[in-house]
C-alpha cells in the first residue's frame, strides 16, 4: 500500500515470479523469435529470443512440474530450432503428466520423425494407435507407421 502511494508500483526484481508468468514470458519471447525476427531472417536475434524462451519455460517448470503446458511449450521452442532430441525428450515429459493426450504422441512422433528416430517414431505411433477408436484415424495412423517403416 505504501509503494503505491509514492508511486512505486510494478514488479521488482526481489519478488518471485510464478510459473504462469514465468510461462506467459516464453511465450512472449517465442513470438518475438518465431512471428517476428524469423521471417525478418534475423537470425542473431531469433536465437536470443528462443534462448530466453527456453530459461523462462524452464523456469516455470521448476515452479511447478505438475503442469503439462510448458513441457510443451519448450519442446516447441526446440522444435522449430530443429533441437529435436531436446524436443522429444520435454514431449515425453509431458506425456507422462498428460497420457491421454494424443496430440502430444504426434508431437513426440514427429520429433523423434525429424530426428531421424524413425523406429522410435513408430513405437509411439503404435502405442497411440491402441488408444484411438476412430476407424478413420486408425487408418491414418496405420498408414504413417507403414510410411516411417519403409524409412529404416
Amino acid at each position: 500500500m505504501l509503494l503505491i502511494f509514492f508511486g512505486l508500483t510494478g514488479t521488482f526484481p526481489c519478488m518471485a515470479q510464478t510459473a504462469d508468468e514465468y510461462e506467459k514470458q516464453g511465450l512472449s519471447h517465442f513470438r518475438k523469435a518465431f512471428y517476428e525476427a524469423t521471417p525478418r531472417k534475423d537470425k542473431a536475434g531469433a536465437a536470443a529470443e528462443y534462448r530466453e524462451a527456453e530459461k523462462a519455460f524452464q523456469k516455470a517448470i521448476e515452479k511447478n512440474p505438475r503442469r503439462v503446458e510448458p513441457y510443451l511449450h519448450l519442446g516447441r521452442t526446440y522444435f522449430v530450432q530443429k533441437k529435436y532430441e531436446k524436443a522429444a525428450t520435454r514431449y515425453r515429459e509431458a506425456l507422462k503428466l498428460a497420457p491421454e493426450r494424443k496430440e502430444i504422441c504426434l508431437q513426440l512422433a514427429s520429433a523423434l520423425e525429424m530426428g531421424g528416430d524413425y523406429a522410435g517414431a513408430v513405437d509411439v505411433l503404435k502405442q497411440l494407435r491402441e488408444k484411438e477408436t476412430d476407424e478413420r484415424s486408425i487408418q491414418i495412423l496405420d498408414d504413417f507407421i507403414e510410411k516411417l517403416k519403409r524409412k529404416y
